[in-house]
């Protein structure tokens, strides 16, 4: 209309009544405004206003700002209402998640729905969510609309905390591109579908990945996101060449500084050289890390009790607080009050317990690490290259490899290369 207007295609803008053009005040005034400039009139079908006078004009203003404090007012009661559904745990509203059906509203599991959500939550520690889409086609399965997969569909179900019975309930849409442990989530008593260590363990894999640009976590190269050059710092990324004679192909991993158009002198390690020297080096890697492991793990533990303890107490108290609030004994007002207070301390519990929990890569029991150096030739040898990325991403955060770039190469002797240190 305002592309047409600035053509002349008409003379007047012909509503039922002001508030199905704009709730907006300050919209309204630029409506007119350009309304005036190209020489249109304004009129309402169901109402009496004459714009060309000063009290007209106050008078639709008028108008307009009640239009528009009925939206706002309307806005806060709706978000209110479902802050109070969302705190009693409550169904928001919507289309069922895929793996759930509603009966007397109840949340039901559906098992062959439910069969799929488990896989994707699989999928997603080690592929992007286009190849698990991909995937998922191939095997024949299909959304409940009998359409393809997509990556958005899959990603939509690996960040839906419904599957660990919460609800999801922002104030302002911009919170929703937040972590999801940044959002408001709401306990209820839907059954879950996935475990909820499994489910924020995925959790922090995507926010990993996010930060990693993603490729390096879902490729083919099982050393990628951890492996890091000796030379310059940068990330070494993987890559593959195709031999002709004869025909094969070969994984390497090349410094990312040189990928960029910039020089280093770091060479292209191949992956089979890497595995044999990584696998050698290994039990010095690890050993070291037994004697702090062997302080820190009463600490750890004594740590983890009072962050449990509290928690518990925490939680008793939102019980309480919910149960006031049926009861009458508190208003919505003094609820969300309450709940917010013990929410933020809720989730700052949890996050010192996750981050108790995530330290375990430098913080493994020393049993567990003595386990470890023994067994894992063996783990290595049995695992696909997905199982090793995702073996090498629960151990490590860091692999460093420095070469001596000055040493001659011949055919059959690549140049020397060696790890450094690893995190």
């Amino acid at each position: 209309m305002m592309s047409d207007l600035e053509t002349g295609m008409f003379d007047v803008v012909l509503v039922y009544r002001l508030d199905r053009l704009t709730r907006s005040v300050l919209d309204l005034y630029k409506l007119l405004a350009q309304f005036d400039q190209f020489d249109v009139k304004f009129k309402s079908a169901t109402e009496i206003y004459d714009t060309t006078t000063a009290t007209g004009r106050l008078f639709i203003t008028l108008v307009a700002a009640l239009a528009q404090w009925e939206r706002e007012n309307l806005a806060e009661r709706v978000k209110m209402g479902m802050l109070k559904k969302a705190n009693l745990g409550e169904w928001l509203g919507g289309t069922t998640p895929f793996g759930y059906e509603q009966e007397n509203g109840k949340f039901l599991i559906i098992d062959d729905e439910a069969k799929i959500v488990k896989m994707i939550f699989q999928m997603a520690r080690t592929k992007g969510m286009d190849s698990i889409a991909r995937q998922l086609n191939q095997m024949g399965y299909r959304t409940r609309k009998g359409s393809e997969w997509a990556g958005y569909t899959v990603q939509y179900i690996a960040k839906n905390p419904i599957y660990i019975g919460k609800f999801r309930f922002n104030d302002e849409r911009h919170q929703l591109r937040k972590p999801l442990s940044e959002q408001q989530l709401f306990d209820t008593d839907i059954e879950n579908i996935i475990n909820e260590k499994e489910f924020w363990d995925l959790q922090a894999i995507l926010e990993k990945r996010s930060e990693n640009k993603g490729r390096g976590m879902t490729g083919g190269y099982y050393f990628t996101s951890l492996l890091r050059c000796g030379k310059c710092g940068s990330p070494m990324q993987g890559t593959v060449y195709k031999f002709k004679n004869p025909v094969r192909s070969v994984k390497y991993y090349r410094c990312s500084h040189k990928t960029k158009g910039r020089t280093c002198p770091m060479p292209n390690i191949q992956e089979d050289r890497l595995s044999d020297e990584f696998l050698r080096n290994f039990p010095k890697l690890v050993t070291g890390w037994i004697k702090t492991n062997s302080i820190k793990e009463s600490s750890s533990e004594e740590a983890n009790a009072d962050f449990s303890k509290e928690l518990k107490n925490v939680q008793r108290q939102m019980e309480k607080y919910k149960m006031m609030f049926i009861n009458d004994l508190i208003d919505i007002e003094e609820l969300n009050g309450k709940m917010h207070l013990l929410r933020d301390r809720e989730k700052a519990l949890k996050e010192s317990m996750n981050s108790e929990s995530a330290s375990s890569k430098e913080s493994w029991s020393v049993d567990e690490l003595e386990s470890l150096i023994e067994k894992f030739p063996q783990i290595w040898a049995m695992s696909t290259d997905e199982e090793r990325k995702v073996l090498l991403s629960e151990i490590f955060t860091e692999i460093i490899i420095d070469a001596d770039e000055k040493a001659k190469v011949s055919p059959g002797n690549p140049k020397p290369f060696w790890i450094e240190s690893a995190k």
